[in-house]
C-alpha cells in the first residue's frame, strides 16, 4: 500500500491538470482576441502611411563625362510613358584645388521608351556643380502617383564627371592657375605630361630622384587617374584638396590589373613654424613633462641585460630592417603583427606569464591607432606620410599617435628585462616596426642607408624601453584613449593642432628621458641616536 505523502501528491497533480484544462479555452480566446487587435492596428498604419514604393529599376547611366548641351541617359525598366520624372542627383562635389561640398540638384527628364529616360544636361547644373568637377553620389527617379501622396521610384549610385566646354576652360585658367598646377604636381616629385589622353587619365613624364613619388616606387609612363576624388582628365585638374593634410592619388600601370591607391602629403600646403611659438611650446612642454603624471610614471630601470643578449638583438634589428626594406610583401602591418602575436605566444610558453599578451594586446593597439590615422595597413605608405623633419614623424604628430607611442614603448619594456631568443625576436620585430610607424621609418636614400637608419631608429626605441618605466594602468589608459582619438579622425581633425603639439611634445619627452637618465635627487635621512 502506498503512504500517505505519495497519495497527497498524486491528487495535487490531478486538480492542477484539471485546471489547467478549464482555463486553457479562456487563455486561448485572450491570445486569439490580442491577434485580432495586432492585425487591425497594422492594417490602420498601413492604411495611414504614403511611403514612397521603389518599384521602378535602374540599370546603368550613361555616358560617365557630360559637358553643357549634352544628354544624360538612364536606362532601366518600369518607365512611365507621358509622364514626367523627377531626376534628382545628389552627393559630394570634387573641385580641383578645393574642398568637397555636397550637391542636391533636380533635373527634369523625357520618357523615350519604358527603359530608356533622356536628361539634357544644362548650363544651371553645370553652375551648381561649380563647373569642372567629378560628382561622387547617387542618382533618384520618381514618379508622382494619381493621389499625389507618393513617388514610384528607383536610386543608384553614380559618378559622373562634369567636363565644361573649352571656352569656360580657358576662362577659368590662367598663367598663375598653371603655376599652381605645376609647383603641386612637384612637391609629389613628379611632372606631368601636358598630354590629354582624351579619356581619364593623365601620364607621369618624368618622376624627381629622391622626391615622395619616386619613394613610393612611381616611374615615368604610369598614368594617374584620380586625386582627392576627381577624376582626372588633364595636368590643369592636379590640385589637391587644401582642406586635407594628404592627398589621396590613384595610380594605373601598364601591364598591372586595376589602380592602386597612394597617399602623398602635403608638403606644399604645410603651414610655417613660428619660431617663438617653436620655442614658448616646448618650454611649456618641459614643465609639463616634470609635472605631469605621465613624467612622474617615467623612471630608471635597474635590470641589467648581458654583452651576449645586446648583440644578437642587434643583429636581429639589423636583419629584420633590411627584411622590411628590401623585400615589398613584408611592408605590411598584418605581415608583423602576426609575427609579434607568435613570438609573445612562444615566449607565454616559456615562461608560463600573461604580461605577453598585454604586451601583445598594447602593440597591436598602437599600430591599429596609426594604421587609423593614416586609412592604410601599408607600411610604405605610413613612411611617406612622414616627411624627415622629427616634428613630422607620428611620434609627435598627433595627439593619438603620442599617446599609442607611450602604450607601444610598455609593450617593449617588461620584455627588454628577459634574455631568451623568443624574447629577442619579439623585441627586434616591434621595435622595427616602431621605428617605421612612429620614427618615420626609412630615408630616401640608397638601401643600405635605408636600413642603416631604420635600424638605428629601432635601436632608439629598445633603449627608450630599457630606460623607461611606465605604469601598466597608465599604458592602458594612453592605447585605449589613443585609439579613442584615432577613431574621431573622420569628425575631428587632430592635425590641426601641429606644430603647437609636435612642439608640446618634443618638450615633454625631453623632460620625461631626462627624469629616466639623471639619477634622483634625494636627501638621506640621518640616522637616529639612541
Amino acid at each position: 500500500m502506498a503512504p500517505k505523502g505519495a497519495w497527497l501528491s498524486t491528487w495535487r497533480a490531478l486538480r492542477k491538470r484539471r485546471s489547467d484544462f478549464l482555463t486553457f479555452p479562456a487563455r486561448a480566446a485572450k491570445r486569439k482576441g490580442m491577434r485580432r487587435a495586432l492585425l487591425v492596428t497594422i492594417l490602420l498604419a498601413g492604411c495611414g502611411s504614403y511611403d514612397d514604393l521603389p518599384l521602378l529599376e535602374l540599370d546603368r547611366i550613361e555616358p560617365a563625362e557630360v559637358e553643357t548641351g549634352e544628354t544624360l541617359r538612364v536606362h532601366g525598366g518600369g518607365f512611365a510613358l507621358g509622364r514626367s520624372p523627377e531626376v534628382v542627383i545628389r552627393g559630394r562635389v570634387h573641385r580641383p584645388g578645393e574642398a568637397p561640398t555636397f550637391v542636391d540638384a533636380r533635373l527634369s527628364g523625357t520618357v523615350q521608351s519604358e527603359s530608356l529616360i533622356e536628361v539634357p544636361i544644362r548650363d544651371v547644373f553645370v553652375d551648381a556643380v561649380g563647373g569642372r568637377a567629378t560628382l561622387d553620389g547617387s542618382i533618384r527617379v520618381a514618379f508622382r502617383t494619381d493621389d499625389d501622396r507618393r513617388d514610384v521610384f528607383s536610386e543608384m549610385r553614380a559618378r559622373i564627371d562634369v567636363l565644361p566646354d573649352t571656352s569656360a576652360l580657358l576662362r577659368t585658367h590662367g598663367a598663375h592657375a598653371d603655376d599652381a598646377h605645376a609647383r603641386a604636381a612637384k612637391s609629389f616629385g613628379v611632372e606631368l605630361s601636358k598630354e590629354e589622353l582624351g579619356s581619364v587619365g593623365v601620364r607621369v613624364a618624368s618622376v624627381e630622384a629622391g622626391g615622395l613619388a619616386a619613394r613610393q616606387g612611381l616611374e615615368a609612363g604610369d598614368v594617374l587617374l584620380g586625386l582627392d576624388g576627381i577624376s582626372l582628365y588633364s595636368w590643369r585638374d592636379f590640385l589637391p584638396d587644401p582642406s586635407t593634410r594628404e592627398s589621396t592619388v590613384y595610380v594605373a600601370r601598364e601591364g598591372l590589373r586595376g589602380a592602386h591607391a597612394l597617399r602623398w602629403p602635403h608638403e606644399v600646403t604645410e603651414r610655417p613654424v613660428d619660431p617663438l611659438s617653436l620655442v614658448l611650446f616646448v618650454i611649456l612642454g618641459l614643465g609639463l613633462g616634470w609635472l605631469s603624471p605621465l613624467g612622474l610614471a617615467a623612471r630608471a630601470r635597474p635590470v641589467a641585460v648581458g654583452a651576449s643578449t645586446t648583440l644578437v638583438r642587434a643583429g636581429l634589428v639589423l636583419a629584420l630592417a633590411a627584411l622590411l626594406v628590401w623585400l615589398p610583401e613584408l611592408q605590411w602591418t598584418a605581415a608583423w603583427i602576426l609575427g609579434l602575436g607568435t613570438f609573445a605566444s612562444l615566449s607565454a610558453l616559456v615562461s608560463r606569464q600573461r604580461f605577453e599578451a598585454v604586451s601583445f594586446a598594447l602593440a597591436v593597439g598602437g599600430a591599429l591607432t596609426v594604421m587609423m590615422l593614416t586609412k592604410t595597413a601599408s607600411i610604405a605608405a605610413i613612411v611617406a606620410a612622414q616627411s624627415p623633419s622629427a616634428l613630422r614623424w607620428y611620434l609627435a604628430q598627433s595627439p593619438a599617435s603620442s599617446l599609442a607611442f607611450i602604450a607601444y614603448v610598455y609593450a617593449l619594456a617588461a620584455m627588454s628585462s628577459r634574455s631568451g631568443l623568443v624574447a629577442s625576436l619579439y623585441l627586434a620585430c616591434a621595435a622595427v616596426l616602431g621605428g617605421a610607424i612612429f620614427l618615420g621609418g626609412w630615408p630616401a636614400g640608397g638601401a643600405v642607408g635605408a636600413v642603416a637608419t631604420l635600424a638605428a631608429k629601432s635601436a632608439v626605441i629598445l633603449v627608450l624601453a630599457r630606460l623607461l618605466e611606465v605604469r601598466a594602468r597608465t599604458a592602458i589608459a594612453c592605447s585605449g584613449l589613443g585609439v579613442a582619438l584615432a577613431m574621431m579622425t573622420p569628425f575631428v581633425n587632430l592635425g590641426g593642432l601641429y606644430p603647437n603639439w609636435s612642439a608640446l611634445v618634443l618638450g615633454a619627452g625631453a623632460a620625461v628621458v631626462a627624469r629616466a637618465v639623471l639619477p634622483p635627487l634625494r636627501h638621506e635621512a640621518a640616522p637616529a641616536i639612541i
